[in-house]
């Protein structure tokens, strides 16, 4: 129940702030790589038809199932998946054993087009390269049917159009890692051995209806980058018995942002759905995101936090940017936002963070966002500019008033179950960064505030550490959003009126 004491709408509203609203039979959130992998693996090792997958990167030397290299002790340290049967394998090498294996299974591979940009980097062209050189079964291709300055963030894999993940993980490299985070966390490297920081992400696991939407989506855009539309497979009913289902028979939106090009229109599903759910908000606002640069996502939350009766506002990001330049451009952005958000907080109702481990930084890709145990949101969307207008993503939600008015077929007990889904997704992501186990959150939460709960347990060597963003006054004064962040595409004619002369 919110603040004021009524029952909020749906903010789910096909058309409008989704694209579908279908039905899950099952659905999972699959907190950090290792266990979006091992998912996946499952899952496509049941393929009969069709494998679709969707990417801003691929990596044919991304390697599956290291679990299996671990000793149980690591694993149980770790808290790593248990492993597959067999050896850890990469994954073109997985992909055509499953070609080798069923005759009648086709793969689709659809990779953003960044071919410009790296050009000249070998290596990064090597680990495509395979993909054409492959089982004939297989298809890759490069996607560039978007407009200039671009990118295709979409991350989704789908599998005879019956069991579909969506998320922010792409099937490529330095994504892999477990809950735990460890510094020294023997199975996150890359393929030449070298390790890499630790790597937080979230990807959400349907099936059902809301799998087979997921399915023509990446059959749309299969058809926009070839000019060809696969066949959709029959239906199926599958799910990798070793998965557990953390909701079934759910309602879950589909949310896009596809930028207007070669006669498409805009749509803009994720801001429209992100601010409304930001404006609905009574008790509390949970946000994890790699950015945090949106103009208009920062709005709503300072309309928030100017409320005397409002939210509480938890965001956890990363500490820095990654790499100077980035920094020195999105890391000043970042900064003008938070800005504004400290102005508006007269209640002190922000709560800043990035999360720790022994002093070490967790590099948060995640996208996600929780309000109020009643909604749940997780994607490929970031709080950035470009996410809203510019690039194609693909994001899930779940709204626990979509069931407010279904007294009937079980409907206010289906509400409750899937608002304590929500809230033990909640505490999942909380006792993960604070090393807390899952009840001892809980029992917080219900007895104080979420930001009181933090708080309660914040400073050991697993933490969340307020952020305190910084920059210099004279790249905050020369750094153009318009350019560094841009919401919409860039126009050809005003880029070239800006770096050239006036004529004579």
């Amino acid at each position: 129940m919110h603040k004021s004491g009524s029952m909020p709408s749906p903010v789910l509203k096909e058309g409008k702030t989704a694209w579908q609203i279908a039905r899950a039979d099952k659905a999972r959130i699959l907190i950090d790589a290792a266990a979006y992998y091992n998912a996946f693996m499952q899952t496509a090792r049941l393929a009969e038809r069709s494998i679709m997958i969707l990417g801003w990167d691929m990596d044919s030397r991304l390697l599956l199932n290291r679990e299996a290299s671990m000793s149980p002790k690591q694993r149980q340290i770790s808290r790593a998946p248990e492993p597959l049967e067999g050896e850890p394998v990469q994954l073109l090498t997985f992909l055509n054993q499953l070609l080798e294996e069923k005759p009648d299974l086709k793969i689709y591979m659809l990779n953003w087009d960044y071919s410009v940009i790296y050009a000249l980097e070998r290596e990064a062209m090597a680990r495509i390269k395979v993909f054409w050189e492959a089982n004939e079964r297989l298809e890759f291709q490069f996607d560039n049917n978007h407009p200039l300055g671009a990118s295709h963030h979409q991350k989704v894999a789908v599998i005879d159009d019956s069991v579909a993940f969506a998320g922010g993980i792409d099937l490529t490299g330095q994504r892999w890692d477990t809950p735990m985070h460890l510094p020294d966390e023997p199975g996150r490297h890359r393929p030449d051995g070298e390790s890499y920081d630790s790597f937080h992400d979230i990807q959400f696991m349907v099936s059902g209806e809301a799998a087979r939407c997921l399915g023509e989506l990446a059959r749309n855009r299969w058809m926009r980058a070839t000019g060809n539309i696969p066949a959709p497979p029959p239906s199926r009913n599958i799910w990798p018995e070793a998965v557990e289902p953390w909701v079934e028979n759910v309602d879950v939106g589909i949310i896009r942002t596809d930028p207007a090009f070669d006669g498409r229109p805009e749509v803009r599903e994720s801001e429209d759905f992100l601010k409304a759910a930001i404006r609905s908000a009574g008790d509390y606002i949970y946000i994890e995101n790699q950015y945090l640069t949106s103009t208009s996502i920062g709005e709503a939350i300072c309309e928030m936090l100017e409320k005397p009766e409002g939210p509480e506002v938890v965001i956890v990001t990363p500490r820095e940017c990654p790499g100077w330049l980035e920094e020195a451009t999105m890391g000043v952005l970042r900064h003008r936002v938070v800005r504004s958000m400290q102005e508006s907080d007269s209640y002190g109702r922000l709560y800043l963070y990035y999360p720790s481990v022994d002093g070490n930084d967790i590099f948060v890709h995640a996208k996600t966002l929780i309000i109020d145990n009643r909604l749940a949101f997780v994607g490929s969307t970031n709080l950035s500019n470009r996410s809203m207008g510019l690039d194609t993503e693909c994001s899930v939600a779940l709204d626990s008033a979509l069931l407010e008015d279904a007294k009937q077929n079980g409907g206010s007990e289906r509400k409750r179950i899937l608002e304590g889904a929500i809230q033990d997704y909640l505490c999942s992501l909380l006792a993960e960064h604070l090393g807390q186990n899952e009840a001892a959150v809980k029992k917080s939460l219900q007895q104080d505030s979420l930001a009181g709960t933090i708080a309660r347990f914040r400073g050991g060597k697993r933490s969340l550490v307020p952020l305190k963003t910084r920059t210099e006054p004279l790249l905050d004064a020369v750094i153009p959003q318009e350019q560094v962040d841009p919401e919409k595409p860039i126009q050809v004619e005003k880029v070239l009126a800006d770096i050239l002369p006036l004529e004579p």
